[in-house]
């Protein structure tokens, strides 16, 4: 809902009053989307990245509007992320095990970016098609990837690439 409300500021077909309160509007869903649950929070970098590539690809005499909303948007996500991590005392949950995040609990830094690479790539995959709803990935409901040539890395890059292609 936020990225539609917004779409129009991207384009350039909302100025003046109408850009800023379509940039309130949406920046309140994300902090809303943001609060309950940390995902949310990640719509902000679509955001952005609409208007950074926008700026980049579609010259036009009003850009200083364009980077002014950036910095309004970034703003706004950078103190609702804080004002988030500063509520909940971080990302530390007292007495995790590794059965409860069996990601985080992991040693080796690539098998944990690898393994939410594949994260991401199965939200995308529920976004478009929600056909198993799982609440976690805790108690190793989604194994972990530990090398490179895993096939199951083809969803995030699938997911990567459409996101791509989306901006």
């Amino acid at each position: 809902l936020a990225a539609l409300v917004y779409g129009p500021c991207v384009a350039g077909a909302a100025g003046g009053f109408g850009a800023a309160a379509r940039l309130g509007f949406a920046a309140a869903l994300l902090v809303a989307a943001g609060l309950c649950k940390e995902t949310g929070f990640c719509f902000y970098g679509l955001l952005a990245g609409w208007e950074i590539l926008r700026g980049l690809l579609h010259s036009h005499p009003n850009q200083w509007t364009r980077w002014l909303r950036l910095l309004a948007l970034m703003t706004c996500g950078v103190a609702a992320c804080s004002a988030r991590v500063w509520y909940t005392a971080g990302t530390a949950i007292e007495r995790m095990d590794p059965h409860s995040n069996p990601i985080a609990g992991q040693a080796d830094g690539q098998v944990r970016v690898l393994s939410y690479a594949l994260v991401h790539g199965i939200y995308a995959k529920l976004l478009l098609w929600p056909t198993f709803l799982c609440y976690d990935y805790s108690f190793d409901a989604i194994p972990l990837v530990r090398t490179p040539g895993d096939l199951r890395l083809m969803l995030p890059a699938a997911a990567y690439l459409g996101f791509a292609q989306l901006l």
